[in-house]
């Protein structure tokens, strides 16, 4: 597993994510806020691929960074959030065990305002971050209600390449192309390297086959 970690790409992408992450002013001194930092704390290096992603696909289809970056963070809250979310399901879990229930809940909350927070942050069209926003919250409500991980994490990998094209303006038909070859990318990441290729330039496409082939060999 090291060997992969080793591996990981997009790490600029993260970096930048992981950066404006520790600018965010979480619930200071709260118990939300130390079940926060412990559930943090707790997440591998993999686990942010979703956020470079979403800053991948709007470098990709020439759109800012500076704007899909807030909503890169939006991604990585709402991943906790979900992950906190499914956990409550468990009493021995190691918030619930810790924390109780409520507490608990309170970080779920926390995790989930703080999300929807960065998605409103200001951004040179309001009009792209607003659509970015709606399918953003559509992708959370349908994760919620997917049936296990793998679902729950196909549903967000393609809202998160879907939102980075979205920012960046690209046309509708480019915009179903990633929105799709998220979907794909964990179980058929040869499937969504072949969707993109139109859609994207050389330089941009070997960095998404570099994400599939990482993909394919922690499947493995």
């Amino acid at each position: 597993m090291t060997a992969l970690r080793d591996q990981i790409p997009l790490g600029p992408h993260r970096a930048r994510v992981a950066q404006y992450l520790r600018e965010i002013a979480f619930p200071a001194g709260s118990v939300a806020a130390r079940i926060i930092d412990e559930r943090a704390a707790e997440r591998s290096s993999d686990d942010s691929m979703r956020p470079g992603l979403l800053l991948w696909s709007c470098d990709a289809g020439g759109g800012d960074l500076g704007d899909a970056l807030p909503v890169g963070a939006a991604f990585e809250l709402f991943d906790r959030f979900l992950m906190l979310h499914e956990e409550l399901a468990d009493e021995s879990a190691p918030a619930i065990a810790r924390w109780g229930l409520g507490q608990s809940l309170n970080a779920g909350d926390a995790l989930y305002a703080l999300a929807f927070r960065s998605l409103a942050h200001e951004a040179r069209s309001p009009e792209r971050r607003l659509e970015t926003a709606r399918l953003v919250a559509g992708a959370v409500l349908d994760a919620i209600e997917a049936r296990g991980a793998v679902a729950r994490d196909a549903v967000m990998t393609g809202a998160a390449l879907q939102a980075g094209v979205v920012i960046a303006g690209a046309p509708g038909e480019v915009v179903a192309a990633f929105a799709r070859a998220g979907r794909l990318l964990a179980a058929q990441p040869s499937a969504a390297v072949a969707l993109l290729r139109p859609c994207v330039n050389k330089a941009a496409l070997a960095d998404f086959e570099e994400v599939a082939r990482y993909v394919a060999r922690r499947a493995a």
